[in-house]
This record gives C-alpha cells, structure tokens and sequence, in this order.
C-alpha cells in the first residue's frame, strides 16, 4: 500500500533572506491533502509569529491607516449621535406643550355614541357594510356637496350614513390608538409624545375654526355631516391630549388597550 504522505506531500526548497542580508536556505514541506490546501508553515508558533507581523506591516501602511480611522469614525458618530438624538428629542419636548381644549369640545367629547345596528356594526369591522363612499364625508369641512331634497327617506339614509361614520371612526380610532400602545412598548414614549403633540395644535385649532360657524350650518347633508365630523373629531382630539398629559407625567396611558380584531382600512 503507497502512503498518503508519499502521494500528497512535496519537498521544495526557497531561500529566505537573513538578517545579516546572507540567504538562508529552508526546505518546507508543501502537504497537498485531498482539499488542495497547502501548509507554509512548520509550526502554529511559526504561523502565529507570521500573522503578527502581517497585521503590525498592515497597521503601518496607509490603507490600513484609512480603515482605521473609517473605524474609529464610525464608532464616534455612533456614539456620540444616539446622545444627539436624545438631546434633540428633549429640546423638543421643552418647545412643545398640550394645547387647552375648548369646552365645547369637551362636551361634544363625551356625547354618548349611537347604540343602534349600523353603528355597532361599522365599529366592529369595514367588512359588514359598504363604506366605500363615506371617505369624502372624512375631509375637513366645509361641505358643498349638492344637497339632496331632504325627503323622510334622504333624513334617514343621512342619520344612517352618521351612525356609520361614527362607528367607522369609532374602530379607526381603536386601531390608531392600538399602533400607538405598540410604540411605548417598544420604548418609544418621547418619540411618540412628540408625534402626538405636534398634531394636537392644528387639529384643536381646525376644529374650533370649524365649530365656530356650526351656528350657521342650518339643515342638510352637508350640515349634519359636519356635526358628525366634529363629534368624532372632538373624541379623537380628547383622546389624543388625555394620553400626552399622561406620557409627559411619566404615565402609561395604554394600559387598557387591546389589540382589534380590525384593521387601519
């Protein structure tokens, strides 16, 4: 039987410079298994020592000056830019503040929901009824739309398609609120404050703008609707300012919240 080592291994012989600048002749063994790798090296100390001096003569060179320095960069920024952020986050938590909500809207606030079917049903999932056409119903008034002539069955299709709104409203702003419990647990308080409270003062200020003329509205679709768009309107602004005057105290306003069976749709 032919030896492994008889078939794989080849003696070669090189000449290495000593320091004296005499060469030194050095015979190595090249041990060439079945995966075709070969040994340059006598020994681990041998291999050890090499890699060393490898790494100092990489070390020394420019590139490895750059990669050096691209490291060091990027363990500074890292560093020093989550402080930022969270310096930045506090500046502008300082800047902001929650918004006084009128009376009125309060009141509208806790107006006791509908009761009847289309509401619970539209508050439970856009699966059992058409809503395809409530979303105009959803921008900011004011309302021109024409006005049907308001028949007993034009008044009640509009309080039916009121009872929708708020239940739809009522299941978006469940889910909203949902999303919102999701970011304080994941640590996210002072990013979701802020988010919060940089919304509140327009949306307050849109809606005292749109309250102000409800006086006027007078009868009609477009009259009824806009009612329906403040009730909801005042809900979700109360809401919203309940759970920022709890997050700046340290609270955690998401303690009741469940996950919907709905989605944001």
């Amino acid at each position: 039987m032919r030896s492994v080592r008889n078939e794989h291994e080849v003696v070669s012989t090189i000449r290495i410079p000593n320091k004296n600048g005499d060469a030194a002749r050095l015979a190595l063994t090249h041990s060439q298994g079945v995966m075709g790798r070969k040994a340059i090296h006598l020994s681990v100390t041998a291999r050890q020592t090499a890699d060393r001096t490898r790494k100092a003569h990489y070390a020394t060179s420019t590139r490895g000056k750059v990669k050096r320095h691209s490291q060091n960069s990027r363990a500074y920024r890292k560093k020093h830019g989550r402080n930022a952020s969270k310096s930045s986050l506090s500046d502008q938590l300082k800047a902001l503040s929650v918004p006084d909500l009128p009376s009125s809207l309060r009141s509208l606030a806790a107006t006791p929901l509908p009761t009847l079917t289309l509401f619970l049903d539209a508050s439970r999932s856009a699966d059992v009824l058409d809503e395809s056409d409530l979303y105009i119903w959803e921008q900011d008034p004011p309302y021109n739309y024409p006005e049907p002539i308001m028949t007993a069955h034009e008044v009640r299709y509009t309080m039916n398609m009121v009872d929708v709104m708020l239940g739809r409203r009522w299941r978006l702003s469940k889910a909203s609120r949902y999303q919102r419990a999701l970011h304080f647990l994941d640590g996210k308080a002072q990013e979701l404050l802020i988010g919060i409270l940089k919304g509140l003062a327009g949306r307050v200020y849109k809606w005292s703008t749109v309250a102000s003329h409800a006086a006027e509205l007078g009868s009609g679709r477009n009259a009824e609707m806009t009612r329906c768009w403040l009730q909801w309107q005042a809900r979700d602004i109360f809401t919203e300012s309940e759970e920022a005057n709890m997050l700046k105290s340290g609270g955690n306003p998401y303690r009741t919240v469940t996950q919907p069976t709905d989605t944001l749709t």
